[in-house]
């Protein structure tokens, strides 16, 4: 690229590039990368076209490019990724953040207006997309928010800050329930996870900017897709009250399995909801 260029001229481009380079919405990327590097929004990026950009700029943008050619995730090269309408940042650290989470969190919200749900756990929670957005849309609500990382908690606590929602939820470093402390038995409303769930042999098969660039140990849901469920079952209903609730995300061919699973370890009113393919995500039961 020149270095006396009009942001419509470099542009054009990036788009070029990651549309040579068979990126999957290469075009859209070319323009979010830019509006990233010039703090744009969308409608600076076309009203200011013939801006010129200064060679520091086009340089930076060169090196996103590339990096997104290479596979890494444009939200990792933008740290930036909407959830339930708020803004999360998100790095290597954590998964970032998808639409299909929205489901579980929504359910949460649904049930939160009719029941009792005061405290809620929400186990592994990466960015802190869960308890953050929980929490900003329910005022009432208080949450204990637990990941096996400090990296990711280090993400997550940023996140509350950012949001304004870092006084109503409690950081917990512990691989599940591990560090959880005996004090917490019983008191819970509920647990909502979103759990890894991708059997190992599968992660090989996942898109690149999935398979190399997001965190393993957030994906590798062990030889099944199941481990963290049976744990989950298990260990994690002695810290609910009676009649407290388990909100779990699941893979689009886990419905049954966990409906079962749950069964066998004495929970009831277990419901599926479909996510907007029509395809199991969310799995709710009671104590």
């Amino acid at each position: 690229m020149s270095q006396t260029q009009t942001v419509e001229q470099v542009l054009q481009q990036g788009k070029n590039l990651l549309r040579c380079h068979e990126v999957v919405q290469g075009v859209l990327d070319a323009e979010l990368l830019l509006m990233h590097v010039l703090s744009f929004s969308r409608v600076q990026l076309f009203s200011r076209s013939k801006d010129e950009i200064s060679k520091e700029d086009i340089a930076f943008y060169e090196q996103l490019l590339h990096k997104r050619v290479e596979g890494i995730p444009l939200q990792y090269l933008t740290h930036s990724q909407e959830f339930m309408s708020l803004p999360f940042y998100v790095d290597e650290r954590v998964l970032i953040p998808r639409g299909d989470t929205e489901i579980v969190v929504e359910a949460v919200l649904e049930y939160g207006q009719k029941e009792n749900i005061q405290v809620l756990m929400d186990i592994g929670t990466g960015s802190g997309c869960i308890p953050i957005s929980l929490t900003y849309y329910m005022p009432s609500l208080r949450m204990i928010a637990v990941d096996i990382s400090d990296q990711a908690l280090e993400v997550a606590r940023s996140n509350a800050i950012k949001n304004g929602m870092h006084e109503k939820i409690a950081w917990m470093n512990s691989d599940l329930f591990a560090a959880i402390p005996p004090e917490c038995i019983g008191l819970l409303d509920g647990i909502i996870s979103n759990p890894p769930y991708i059997p190992t042999e599968e992660i090989a098969t996942l898109m690149k900017e999935v398979r190399e660039y997001e965190p393993f140990n957030a994906l590798d849901g062990g030889k099944d897709g199941l481990d963290f469920y049976r744990k989950l079952a298990k260990e994690g209903k002695r810290y609910i009250r009676k009649n407290g609730f388990l909100f779990l995300e699941i893979g689009y061919d886990q419905g049954e399995t966990v409906k079962q699973l749950l069964k066998e370890h004495g929970y009831r009113d277990i419901h599926i909801r479909k996510d907007l393919e029509s395809r199991d995500r969310v799995v709710l039961a009671r104590v």
